[in-house]
């Protein structure tokens, strides 16, 4: 349904308005309705700016040179005044404007301008009230190249600089005065004067060019559809641009698509295999939505400095360099193939899913992201089958059951109510969570009548905006299944994972009946409250003679029993078929025992779902050491690489925080070179003509599990020797040396094993590279290591202008996680948060109180509370950050309470 406010700005309302007299239209405001407007309208909106001035058009002129330290903007809003008030609210943060006025027919009305929030909430008070209709809100102003990497941000790459820009959630503000919120959907018109020798793109493409002086020119650009302020993009300096043509036209799209791939100088080389692999991704996508790309041409822009993986601006999607620079893809691992797919189609999804259709308010963020996070998923497996692409919702989901478990966990739709609310709104949740609800909503429905929900959904709202109540409407209505609206609210609009408890019993020649039970799971030591119900969809899998059945049902109470149609006892009983509910499950001891005994009868996804479960009852205290370790015997064998590298994580939770001696910790490593020593020998080092991607991944995950956890001293003496050779002698890297999927591991084990000079040579050529995947590794290798030396070499780094700022912040975050480093790490911060914090974006500031969270005791608990308790609340998303922090230390500390002891006990013994 449309907002109110845009049935008031019709053609013919607007023409209406503009030919009266603007005497007339002055005195028809009375002296006492102005003053009542003006004291109403005086009250800061720290949430939403509300509907009493309504954007309806933009007119950028902004002019970037980034070789400067600013830049500078006319900017011109036609805007709908539907409540008359000498105040009017928008969004600017830290500009400059030197004038602003309000233009009313041929009235102009001065004003002036104030910032009255940090967060970017300005203040334009008007020398006299307008008339309720249409006027326009002009501004001159200039405004510093932002410092952290977001707004209209400055990177210098390679001896020349670039400006790029980073706008959602809330930072179109840093670069030009606006409605900076996402129900504001307007056309905009851009031009931009920048060098005659700079490239720059915007949304949409150049249409005509004028001469500036100076060396300058004045581009401008197509006129774009109804967009809200944070999917407007730039990029300029002296970048490549390679023209890989038109995408031609198919049953879907009756036009060309225009594709360019865009990079820092000297690096378009590097695009092939990202513009290459673009195509099939789009027409899957327009396949399925059947519907047109939406945007007339497409830009995919490699940048050397970006906080984001990716962001979907309208036909200028920004990406870090490394997601997209892989050559031709010949150098590439497996890993970076997929993660450029997997990123690549997320963005992609997102033309339709939040760009065509844009939520009204961030509240619905969920819808932007948990769709093209499952859509982005699905879809690169359509365009790449077989590629591994099938599970990643499914895998996505499963793992952050673990934050979802937490008391203070937010659910998938959360309230917005200001900008601390909007910066914790991207998260797992938000991605992975409402991913794994849609999938499992799917899988109720049926692919092909979700399928029609998700298409009536953009042609209803195509080029507008809907939210929550909008999308399930469509998917009831598509689907044909108004019943589905509350089992879908009940996920949406309430924290927490479920856990279904299922008991099967088969009395004689009795139907099976099975007695499901629900409630909210909490691992060990939670306080959080378990009485909670959900409309759960589930599917149960059973074992028959003729080989397996399936039964669905949706589970609405606390308990419900369940008659299976069989007519005779199952051998096995799987209580979440396919692994697509998003909840865990528990049995009893007879149905566990079941499980494992027919553990051939379960597909990949199944066995992973039961390992999820089975770990989630260990952290509760519910499973114990000997029952784990006889699932990772038999978990390691499969096939599946995703299968059996699983119990690694929980291998790791042992070794790092249960095993309280070096006895227990020998005999984890050793259980680990039983477990997946064999399987690595018979892969070896180096791969196979034809070997599979499935097989390279699996290889670069074994050498790191068996090189760390393993520590297998043989694979790490070899993973010197080779990473040696490939660093070389000069500035070249040798990549025969090493397979791409085990180079950081390699670099990591050299850094831990050779002395300081190695380390500090490996720092000085990465600072010096220029290639993003390199540096990553390189810095990801010296960050990680024990060493004292080598870690206060990278903490002085961090503040280093030679290290990029999402590089400093992978230096501080990955000591958090050395256990030898946590200390001195934990000082460092509280000496220099000033150092740290200017390289965090300011949506993601709050995730400073993350720095104390690879503590593991009460005490500790309370010492990180007690430093961030009065810092946390200026930062956005800080106060949740850091409730959650507080939170698994202190369910750090309930584990180690209940299981190091077991833990200790059952290792030292092997």
């Amino acid at each position: 349904m449309m907002r109110a406010w845009r049935l008031l700005i019709g053609a013919a309302a607007l023409s209406a308005l503009a030919a009266c007299d603007d005497d007339t239209q002055t005195q028809q405001t009375s002296t006492s309705e102005q003053d009542q407007a003006t004291v109403a309208a005086d009250a800061i909106p720290h949430g939403q700016l509300g509907d009493s001035v309504v954007p309806t058009h933009y007119q950028l002129d902004l002019t970037i040179l980034p070789t400067k330290d600013s830049f500078s903007g006319a900017v011109a809003i036609d805007v709908a005044i539907n409540e008359p008030s000498s105040i009017l609210w928008v969004h600017g943060n830290d500009l400059d404007v030197s004038d602003v006025w309000l233009t009313v027919g041929d009235q102009r009305i001065d004003a002036s301008y104030e910032q009255v929030d940090p967060t970017g909430i300005a203040r334009i008070s008007l020398d006299s009230t307008p008339p309720k209709g249409p006027a326009t809100l002009s501004f001159q102003y200039t405004a510093p190249f932002n410092g952290a990497l977001e707004g209209l941000y400055k990177v210098t790459e390679g001896g020349e600089d670039y400006a790029f820009t980073q706008f959602e959630a809330t930072s179109a503000r840093l670069a030009f005065p606006s409605f900076d919120e996402p129900a504001f959907k307007t056309p905009f018109d851009i031009s931009v004067t920048a060098k005659a020798t700079d490239a720059v793109i915007t949304a949409t493409p150049e249409v005509s060019q004028t001469e500036a002086g100076d060396g300058l020119v004045t581009r401008h650009y197509e006129t774009t559809p109804p967009l809200p302020t944070y999917l407007i993009a730039f990029a300029v300096g002296p970048l490549d641009v390679v023209d890989f043509g038109d995408l031609p036209p198919n049953e879907v799209r009756d036009r060309p698509l225009p594709l360019r791939g865009v990079a820092a100088m000297g690096k378009g080389d590097q695009l092939g295999y990202a513009l290459e692999n673009t195509q099939a991704i789009i027409e899957a996508q327009e396949r399925y939505f059947n519907v047109a790309f939406p945007y007339p041409k497409l830009d995919i822009i490699a940048v050397p400095d970006f906080a984001a993986g990716a962001m979907e601006n309208v036909g200028a999607i920004t990406y870090r360099e490394q997601l997209l620079l892989l050559g031709d893809g010949s150098q590439a691992s497996e890993g970076q193939k997929r993660a450029y797919a997997s990123v690549h189609s997320h963005e992609l999804a997102h033309q339709w899913f939040g760009n065509l259709v844009t939520p009204k308010w961030w509240d619905d963020i969920w819808l932007n992201e948990s769709f093209a996070t499952w859509m982005g998923n699905k879809s690169v497996d359509m365009a790449f089958p077989g590629r591994g692409f099938a599970t990643a919702t499914f895998r996505g989901a499963l793992g952050v059951m673990g934050s979802d478990s937490l008391a203070t966990a937010r659910q998938i739709r959360e309230p917005i109510r200001s900008n601390h609310d909007i910066a914790t709104a991207f998260d797992g949740i938000t991605y992975r969570k409402g991913g794994g609800v849609l999938a499992m909503f799917e899988a109720f429905l049926g692919e092909d009548a979700f399928r029609e929900g998700v298409r009536l959904h953009m042609k209803r709202f195509a080029n507008d905006v809907a939210d929550v109540n909008d999308f399930m409407q469509s998917l009831a209505d598509g689907a044909n299944r108004p019943d589905v609206v509350d089992a879908f609210r009940s996920f949406l609009f309430q924290p927490g994972v479920p856990i279904v408890r299922a008991e099967l019993s088969c009395d004689g020649d009795a139907i099976p009946r099975v007695t499901l039970n629900q409630s909210r799971y909490f691992p060990v030591g939670s306080e959080g409250d378990r009485d909670q119900t959900w409309k759960i969809p589930v599917c149960m899998a059973y074992g028959t003679a003729e080989g397996r059945d399936r039964f669905c049902t949706v589970l609405s109470e606390a308990e419900a029993t369940i008659e299976l149609p069989s007519q005779s006892c199952p051998a096995w009983l799987m209580p979440n078929d396919n692994g697509s509910g998003y909840y865990r499950m528990a049995l009893d001891e007879q149905g566990w025992s079941a499980l494992f005994s027919n553990f051939d009868a379960l597909n990949e996804r199944e066995a992973q779902a039961l390992l999820g479960s089975l770990s989630a009852a260990y952290r509760s205290d519910d499973a114990s050491t000997a029952t784990m370790v006889d699932a990772f015997g038999i978990l390691a064998k499969a096939d599946n690489r995703e299968v059996a590298t699983q119990p690694v994580s929980d291998l790791g939770l042992m070794y790092g925080r249960l095993a309280q001696s070096e006895a227990a910790k020998d005999g984890i490593s050793a259980l680990v070179r039983d477990l997946y020593g064999d399987r690595l020998q018979s892969l070896g080092l180096e791969a196979a003509a034809g070997e599979t991607g499935e097989t390279h991944l699996l290889r670069g995950s074994l050498v790191s599990t068996m090189a760390n956890l393993g520590k297998d001293e043989a694979l790490r003496a070899t993973l010197v020797k080779r990473a040696k050779a490939y660093l070389g002698d000069g500035e070249e890297l040798d990549n025969s040396a090493l397979d791409a999927g085990i180079v950081g591991t390699a670099l990591a084990v050299a850094v831990e094993e050779e002395d300081f000079n190695f380390a500090q040579t490996l720092l000085d050529r990465a600072l010096a590279s220029r290639d993003a995947t390199f540096r990553q590794r390189a810095l990801g290798a010296l960050a990680s290591s024990p060493a004292d030396d080598v870690a206060s070499l990278m903490r002085s780094v961090i503040g280093d202008e030679r290290v990029r700022d999402n590089e400093a912040i992978l230096i501080a975050f990955s000591q958090v996680g050395v256990s030898e480093q946590r200390e001195a790490m934990w000082e460092w911060v509280q000496g220099n948060l000033d150092v740290l914090l200017p390289r965090i974006p300011t949506w993601r500031k709050g995730a400073i109180a993350n720095m104390g969270g690879g503590f593991c005791s009460v005490e500790r608990a309370e010492e990180v509370n007690a430093f961030f308790a009065d810092k946390v609340d200026d930062l956005e998303g800080g106060p949740r950050e850091l409730a959650q922090t507080l939170e698994r230390i202190r369910l750090c500390a309930a584990l180690v309470d209940a299981k190091a002891e077991q833990v200790t006990s059952y290792f030292s013994a092997r």
